[in-house]
């Protein structure tokens, strides 16, 4: 029986972080809200929200090609993840808003 001598053991090989995925990721869509506050032109917000599922998905696509997949695990659920929360803290924020509204 033949052993392999190019394994390496596990504890040596870099796998990166799922928190670090996410945190590159959220700060990813930051700047996407940030862009989308700041310019007031119709269509930024749907390109914003494009650019930045492809910026998370390249993310996660970089830290695949650098043998990192936990990190790139973040990076892709950061993707769908920030986008969804973001979402439901502007639809909550609406409902607060509009329960707090006088309506005549």
């Amino acid at each position: 029986m033949e052993t392999r001598t190019d394994v390496q053991p596990a504890a040596a090989v870099p796998r990166g972080r799922i928190s670090l995925g996410l945190a590159q990721s959220f700060a990813i869509w930051l700047l996407i809200v940030l862009a989308a506050a700041l310019i007031t032109h119709p269509l930024v917000p749907w390109v914003a929200v494009t650019a930045g599922v492809l910026s998370c998905v390249l993310l996660g696509k970089w830290h695949q090609r650098r043998s990192r997949p936990d990190s790139a695990v973040g990076a892709f659920t950061g993707a769908g993840l920030w986008l969804l929360l973001l979402g439901l803290l502007l639809l909550a924020l609406n409902l607060a808003s509009m329960a707090l509204h006088d309506f005549e």
